[in-house]
């Protein structure tokens, strides 16, 4: 008479099928035993509407891996056991999800620290809680091994919660603006001593361009603003020249520089973005107070300015020769707190900007709208004393910019 198998007394219990998955160390008896217990008190405890974060899905894989090897006085058939297979993978897919997250973040983070001023002990603080959430991904992995079920959803669900909570952290830290405004003339880059043609046809060439690019404020939807603090920043394409005013001889570099890197930018969606081209009074009226790049050694100021009493706003010197004229040099300085001018331009779309995410905003800085109503050939020298002329000249600077482009990547 062939055996019954089964369980009760008196009854023998099925041998071990070949692919039947138990817990290393246990009987296929204790096994299934412990596995059918759970299975009673995850339907009896454990409803799927009461998982947190990690979702349905994963709640109702785990009642599958609970219930199958276990539920059912046959034993599971193969096809059911290789659902479990494939529930247990997708629970080792979420932690390797998990895993690449808290990488990812890392980088972030690291990236973070160089880009900003971001306060060292958050940082590390920051760095501590992913190091527990890793930990908690290193023992999900343990437990998965030794297909303990419960275990890896407890330690899943709690690496979830804490990466949502340092997500948050991070949506508040403040992030960084790079603002490029590249110099042009026309399409062209512009090139010093590179002789351009004018729309009335006459030729130019620069030996300088410079200005100072201020009090750069990113707008928010709600009409508020952040002003970004000691934004005072020399934009400039010149070649090596002397420091006007010193005892001992001090000679500026030859330089570019059309770009400008804000730190610590508040954490905010940003509709818009303003700057200024000079200085404000509050700095201009007295160069004994400093902030940013703001000093008398950037050639800014001068004994013919004023008597080194306020600054240089602009300055655009080079060569003009009209067609079928002589050629000559033009001197274009502005600075007096009347040529002040403010720029604003709305983005097509609101942007982040946070620990997370980059904001770059790239301009285009037309040198050719500087010679808008203005002609080097009658008016080579504009200075202080010339009203009328610096101001246009102002406007003509406020009017060379356009955007390009805003950026807004993840880091």
């Amino acid at each position: 008479m062939s055996p019954q198998w089964g369980h009760g007394p008196g009854v023998a219990e099925r041998p071990p099928r070949t692919g039947d998955k138990m817990p290393r160390g246990k009987t296929p008896q204790s096994a299934r035993a412990r596995a059918s217990a759970k299975c009673r008190a995850m339907k009896m405890h454990t409803p799927a509407s009461s998982f947190p974060a990690m979702g349905r899905m994963l709640a109702l894989a785990m009642l599958t891996l609970l219930a199958l090897p276990a539920c059912g006085d046959d034993g599971a058939t193969d096809e059911q056991l290789q659902t479990v297979e494939n529930q247990r993978r997708q629970l080792e897919q979420q932690v390797g999800a998990l895993e690449t997250e808290v990488t990812q973040l890392k980088a972030q983070l690291a990236q973070q620290e160089q880009e900003s001023n971001a306060n060292q002990a958050q940082n590390q603080a920051l760095s501590a809680q992913l190091a527990d959430i890793a930990q908690q991904l290193t023992e999900a992995r343990a437990l998965l091994e030794s297909q303990d079920w419960e275990g890896v959803y407890t330690q899943l669900t709690a690496a979830r919660s804490e990466l949502d909570a340092l997500r948050a952290k991070l949506a508040a830290t403040d992030g960084s603006l790079e603002l490029n405004a590249a110099f042009v003339f026309g399409g062209t880059p512009l090139t010093l001593g590179q002789t351009y043609t004018t729309s009335g046809g006459a030729s130019v060439s620069f030996s300088q361009v410079r200005y100072w690019l201020s009090n750069v404020t990113l707008l928010k939807q709600d009409g508020s603003t952040a002003a970004l603090a000691d934004s005072y920043h020399l934009m400039e394409v010149i070649n090596a020249q002397s420091v006007e005013g010193t005892v001992d001889p001090v000679t500026l570099p030859a330089n570019r520089r059309e770009s400008v890197l804000a730190r610590a930018v508040p954490a905010g969606a940003y509709a818009g973005i303003r700057f200024s081209i000079g200085v404000d009074p509050t700095y201009n009226d007295n160069l004994s107070r400093q902030s940013g790049e703001l000093h008398i050694l950037q050639n800014m100021t001068s004994v013919s300015w004023m008597w080194f009493t306020s600054y240089i706003f602009t300055k655009t010197h080079g060569t003009f020769q009209p067609a079928g004229g002589a050629q000559n040099t033009f001197t274009w300085d502005t600075g007096t707190n009347a040529n002040y001018r403010t720029v604003e331009f709305a983005f097509d779309s609101a942007v982040t900007v946070n620990s997370q995410k980059r904001l770059t905003v790239n301009l285009r800085a037309d040198v050719a709208n500087l010679l808008t109503s203005l002609n080097p050939a009658t008016t080579p020298t504009i200075g202080a004393s010339q009203g009328a002329a610096s101001t246009t000249l102002s406007d003509n600077f406020a009017g060379m910019f356009s955007v390009v482009s805003v950026e807004n990547p993840d880091r």
